[in-house]
C-alpha cells in the first residue's frame, strides 16, 4: 500500500465551510476498476478531514489488486475518528460499494462496518443490519443528492461533480474521468511507474479536495432553514412603460386566473454566511437574486378578492346573494329562502386586497382563491413575522427532493 498526506490550511476556506466543516467530518472518495463492486476491486480511497486548523487529505493506493483489503482497514480505522460522513454520490455509490468489498474479508471485517458507532471496526464486531442509506451511527450527507434536491435554484445543465465545480468557479488541473483511470491502473500493475501513479493519485486527490468547495452548496439551505434576516421589505409601483416584454408575459398573463398586477413587493434578506457564486432565478411567481450573503427577492402585487374559509360549515349558512357565509347564530334570522347550508367549498367570507402568492398549499386558516386552491397568499401590509414565514413556502420551491 502506499500512503500519501498532505495538509494545507482552512482558514484559506470560506467562512462558510470553516463553520461547517468540523473535525467530527469525514469527506471521502474511492476509484474502483469498474462499477461491479462483486468483481472489481478498490484501487485508491482518498480521504478528507479537519484537525483545528489544518485540512487533512489522506490517500491510501493499492499497488496491485492483492492490497485491497490494506487500503479497506487504513480507511476503517480512520473513520474510527469520525461521526459524520461527507461524499459525492456516496449513498449511491462508494458506501455500497466499500460494504460489498468489505464483506469479501471475513478475516478484517464482521457484517456491516457503517452500522455503528466509529470505534467497532478494527474489533470486527460491528452488527450485521439492514440499510437504507443511513447508518445507525453516523449522519451521511451525499453532495449529489443535495445539489439534485436544488435544481430548481440551480439550473445547471449536468450535475456531475466535475460540472458543479465549474459552476462554482473551481479549478483543477486532473483532465480524467473515473473510467479513463481504469487502463491506466491495469498498466501501472503490470508495470509500475512514477507518471502512472502520479495521474491516479492527482485525480482522486483532486475528487476530495472538490468536495471541500462542494461543502458551499449547503449554504443555500440558509434559505429553506430561515437562517437569514429580513432587512427591508417594501411595495414599488409598476410603471409598465419600464417593462420588458419578458416580464409581461411572466407577470400579467391573466389565463392564469389570477389578477393582473400593478405593483411589486421587494424583499431584502441577509445570510448568515457568504453563498459560493451569484444567482438569479426568474418565474411567474417571483424574481430572485442572491449576491454574496445578500439576497433580494421581488414579488408581483395583485389586487382582487381572497376568501377567508370556516372551519365546520355544519354551523354556518351560506348566503347566495352576499355569496359569503354567517354564523347560524346570525344566519337564523336570514329568511330561509334567502339561505343555504354552508359546505367547505362555499363557507367563507370575502375581501378585497393586495396580495402576492407562491404555488405552495396553504394552511386551512389562511387566505384562498377557492377552497382547494393549491397557492399560499400574503396579504399586505404584512408584518415581518407572516412575511418571513412566507418567504420559507417560497424558498421550499428550491429545495425539492
Amino acid at each position: 500500500m502506499i500512503h500519501r498526506k498532505n495538509r494545507f490550511s482552512a482558514k484559506n476556506l470560506p467562512p462558510f465551510q470553516q463553520h461547517f466543516l468540523t473535525e467530527d467530518m469525514l469527506l471521502f472518495d474511492i476509484e474502483t476498476t469498474g462499477l461491479s463492486a462483486e468483481r472489481d476491486p478498490i484501487y485508491c480511497i482518498g480521504c478528507g478531514y479537519r484537525r483545528e486548523d489544518d485540512i487533512l487529505i489522506e490517500l491510501f493506493f493499492a499497488e496491485n489488486p492483492s492490497a485491497e483489503p490494506e487500503i479497506l482497514s487504513a480507511f476503517f480505522t480512520l473513520l474510527e475518528n469520525h461521526g459524520t460522513l461527507l461524499t459525492f454520490n456516496g449513498n449511491s455509490f462508494d458506501i455500497p460499494f466499500l460494504r460489498k468489498r468489505a464483506s469479501r474479508y471475513e478475516s478484517l471485517y464482521l457484517g456491516d462496518p457503517f452500522s455503528e458507532q466509529p470505534g467497532s471496526v478494527r474489533s470486527g464486531k460491528p452488527a450485521l443490519s439492514g440499510h437504507d442509506g443511513h447508518g445507525a451511527g453516523y449522519t451521511f450527507i451525499d453532495l449529489y443528492r443535495e445539489a439534485l434536491g436544488m435544481k430548481s435554484l440551480l439550473l445547471l445543465p449536468s450535475y456531475r461533480q466535475k460540472s458543479i465545480e465549474r459552476f462554482l468557479g473551481c479549478q483543477r488541473v486532473d483532465p480524467y474521468d473515473g473510467g479513463e483511470l481504469i487502463g491506466i491502473y491495469h498498466r501501472y500493475v503490470t508495470a509500475p511507474n512514477a507518471e502512472s501513479l502520479s495521474i491516479l493519485l492527482q485525480h482522486n486527490e483532486e475528487d476530495v479536495r472538490g468536495m471541500f468547495d462542494l461543502i458551499g452548496l449547503l449554504s443555500w439551505q440558509q434559505l429553506r432553514d430561515g437562517r437569514y434576516e429580513i432587512t427591508e421589505s417594501k411595495t414599488e409601483r409598476m410603471d409598465r412603460s419600464f417593462c420588458s416584454p419578458d416580464e409581461t408575459s411572466r407577470y400579467c398573463d391573466k389565463s392564469t386566473g389570477y389578477d393582473e398586477i400593478s405593483s411589486y413587493y421587494n424583499i431584502k434578506i441577509r445570510s448568515n454566511f457568504a453563498f459560493p457564486k451569484g444567482i438569479r432565478v426568474r418565474d411567474k411567481t417571483a424574481s430572485l437574486l442572491l449576491d454574496q450573503e445578500i439576497g433580494q427577492i421581488r414579488f408581483p402585487i395583485r389586487r382582487g378578492i381572497l376568501k377567508y374559509f370556516f372551519s365546520e360549515p355544519e354551523n354556518y349558512y351560506y348566503l347566495p346573494e352576499e355569496d359569503c357565509a354567517v354564523h347560524k347564530s346570525v344566519g337564523s334570522f336570514v329568511d330561509s329562502a334567502h339561505r343555504r347550508k354552508a359546505t367547505l367549498k362555499n363557507c367563507y367570507t370575502k375581501k378585497e386586497c393586495d396580495y402576492i402568492s407562491v404555488p405552495v398549499k396553504s394552511e386551512n386558516s389562511s387566505p384562498r382563491k377557492e377552497y382547494r386552491d393549491s397557492h399560499s397568499f400574503l396579504v399586505l401590509p404584512a408584518q415581518t413575522g407572516d412575511v418571513k414565514e412566507y418567504l420559507l413556502k417560497y424558498f421550499s420551491l428550491f429545495f425539492g427532493k
